[in-house]
Order: structure tokens, then C-alpha cells, then sequence
């Protein structure tokens, strides 16, 4: 039998956005010189999401991931400068 996968693992794979877990998440958070709590309003969650996604409870889901992806963006712009 055919192992099947979940529809959130395979919505995730075909979106092409990239995963974020919860060391890159902190990495980003950490260059940018940031607490959870700035973080969070920055991208327009709560503290407490930022705290469940770094410590590996939950994981954002793709509109998160895309906010991160453009604050990636963001700060190697800011580096380049």
C-alpha cells in the first residue's frame, strides 16, 4: 500500500515557500537584534506564537512564512548596505 501523505505537507511542498523552523526563526530574530515580543509585533503575531515557534511547539503557517521570508530579505538587504 502506497504511503499517503498529509495535505498540509504536500499544500507546504507545492507553495514553494520555504520552511522556516524554529533555529532559523531565532537566527533571523537574533540578527535582527530583536526580543520575541518585537519580533512578534514586527510581523504582526502575538509574543506568544514567536515563543510556541521557537521552542518548537508549532510552526507558522504560510503567510507567516512568507512575512519571514520577506524579513530575510529585508535584513541581507540591510547587511549588502
Amino acid at each position: 500500500m502506497p504511503q499517503v501523505l498529509p495535505r498540509t505537507y504536500i499544500r507546504r511542498r507545492l507553495s514553494g515557500v520555504n520552511d522556516f523552523n524554529r533555529d532559523r526563526i531565532r537566527e533571523l530574530r537574533m540578527s535582527m537584534n530583536m526580543t520575541q515580543e518585537n519580533f512578534a509585533h514586527e510581523i504582526g503575531v502575538t509574543f506568544a506564537t514567536v515563543n510556541r515557534w521557537e521552542n518548537g511547539r508549532t510552526t507558522p503557517n504560510r503567510v507567516a512564512q512568507k512575512v519571514l521570508q520577506q524579513m530575510e530579505k529585508k535584513l541581507r538587504k540591510m547587511q549588502r548596505t
